[in-house]
C-alpha cells in the first residue's frame, strides 16, 4: 500500500498529475479540487494516494488532504459507484456539503451531482447515512447522553443544547440533570 508521494511536480492538469520521486516519474488521477491547492510546476508537494487494480491494471489517485482520500473510498463502497464516479464527484462537490446531503437524506440534492440519478442517490444515502451519522458525534460523555436523550424521543437539536449546557462528572448524572431541565 502507498500512503503518499511526496515529490516534484512535474506536470499537471485539471484531472492528472505528474510527480517525480527519485527518478521515477509517476502518473496520479486527481479531482479537480486537488488540481485547485496543487502547487506550481517543479515545486514538491505531498500527495495523499489510493491505489487500484482493476483488470490487471495499477492506477493512482492523488488527493492533497487525507479526509479528500477518505471520501473517495467512502464513495467506493457504495454498490455502482467506481473509481472514475467517485472522482467526478469529488471534482463537483465539497465533502462537507455531500455529507451535510446524506445525513439530511436529501435525495434531490445528490440528485442533481453531475451523473448521479436517483436509484444511485439512494444506494449513496443507504450506504452511508449510518456511517455519517456516527461520525457525527464523537464517542465521550456527551455523545452518549445525546444518544440516551434521543432515544426517550428528545429531539437531536434539543438534546445536543441541553447537554452543552450542563457539566458532571458521569453519564448518569448528566442524563439527570438534563432531564431536569426539560
Amino acid at each position: 500500500m502507498i500512503d503518499w508521494i511526496e515529490g516534484k511536480v512535474c506536470s499537471k492538469e485539471p484531472t492528472k498529475l505528474i510527480l517525480e520521486k527519485g527518478g521515477i516519474a509517476f502518473t496520479i488521477s486527481i479531482p479537480l479540487s486537488t488540481y485547485g491547492v496543487l502547487n506550481d510546476i517543479g515545486e514538491k508537494v505531498k500527495i495523499f494516494i489510493y491505489l487500484s487494480l482493476k483488470n490487471e491494471e495499477l492506477k493512482l489517485f492523488g488527493f492533497k488532504t487525507q479526509k479528500e482520500r477518505n471520501f473517495f473510498q467512502d464513495l467506493l463502497l457504495v454498490p455502482g459507484i467506481g473509481t472514475g464516479s467517485a472522482l467526478r464527484m469529488l471534482s463537483s462537490i465539497s465533502f462537507q456539503e455531500f455529507k451535510s446531503m446524506v445525513i439530511k437524506g436529501d435525495t434531490e440534492s445528490i440528485v442533481s451531482i453531475k451523473g448521479i440519478g436517483e436509484k444511485r442517490a439512494n444506494q449513496l444515502l443507504f450506504t452511508l447515512k449510518e456511517k455519517y451519522k456516527k461520525e457525527e458525534i464523537p464517542d465521550s460523555f456527551e455523545s452518549n447522553a445525546i444518544r440516551a436523550l434521543i432515544s426517550l424521543g428528545i429531539n437531536a437539536k434539543k438534546a445536543r443544547q441541553l447537554i452543552s449546557k450542563i457539566k458532571a462528572p458521569t453519564l448518569e448524572e448528566l442524563i439527570k440533570q438534563a432531564l431536569k431541565k426539560l
